[in-house]
């Protein structure tokens, strides 16, 4: 998996992780000897109207529109509704809110039929990502801002952070020994392997034996 993916592939564990959290839904019709998925529930069957938390790697093979489940948006995508609004989305502790903000909202968008998540999740990135961008120059290990970042911006902060550090040590002279690449370490091998071959050829027994003394 490449780390910089904001799309990890099926086998990540960031994604193992996000279609693992559960998802409230309200039942929208009677479902028969499914029960089971409602631990309140005082029947064998799911009756309409009840409410049940599923999976989210279960609601991904719904559809849409189905007319099982209507999925409701989860609160944390609400309580950060209004500072989208305010533009003050850089003081919220991301992480403790949701490890996986960003992930997690990508999923629900299609199911948000008020069609909000979407846009918390895209505002709340484009608020964020200049601030990300200064503490990452300004930050030392020491200052970590590990709960205000979610998976993906604490990527991007580390990845900032190394960045900024090899340039540091460049414009400071510190990383200015050059190194061969491995392209041409390898041809100059083959260069001398080929040099070797021709010398022992040229010193072959036949051409280095004496004649014989009369």
């Amino acid at each position: 998996m490449n780390s910089q993916s904001y799309f990890p592939n099926y086998y990540a564990v960031e994604d193992l992780f996000v279609t693992q959290e559960k998802v409230e839904c309200k039942v929208n019709t009677k479902l028969l000897k499914m029960g089971f998925l409602d631990p309140g529930a005082e029947s064998d069957d799911l009756n309409t109207g009840r409410t049940v938390n599923l999976p989210l790697w279960y609601i991904k093979e719904l559809k849409v529109n189905n007319p099982y489940f209507t999925v409701n948006v989860p609160d944390i995508y609400k309580n950060v509704h209004k500072a989208v609004c305010e533009a003050e989305t850089t003081h919220i502790e991301l992480g403790k809110l949701h490890p996986y903000f960003y992930e997690y909202g990508r999923y629900l968008t299609p199911y948000d039929r008020n069609h909000i998540v979407g846009r918390i999740v895209f505002e709340t990135m484009r608020q964020r990502v200049r601030h990300l961008l200064d503490i990452s120059k300004s930050s030392t290990e020491d200052g970590k801002p590990e709960h205000r970042l979610d998976d993906i911006e604490q990527k991007l902060y580390d990845s900032g952070v190394k960045t900024n550090t090899m340039f540091t040590n460049w414009l400071q002279m510190k990383s200015n020994k050059l190194l061969i690449s491995e392209l041409v370490h390898e041809h100059s091998k083959k260069r001398k392997r080929k040099q070797l071959d021709l010398d022992g050829e040229s010193t072959s027994p036949e051409q280095t034996r004496k004649r014989p003394t009369i």
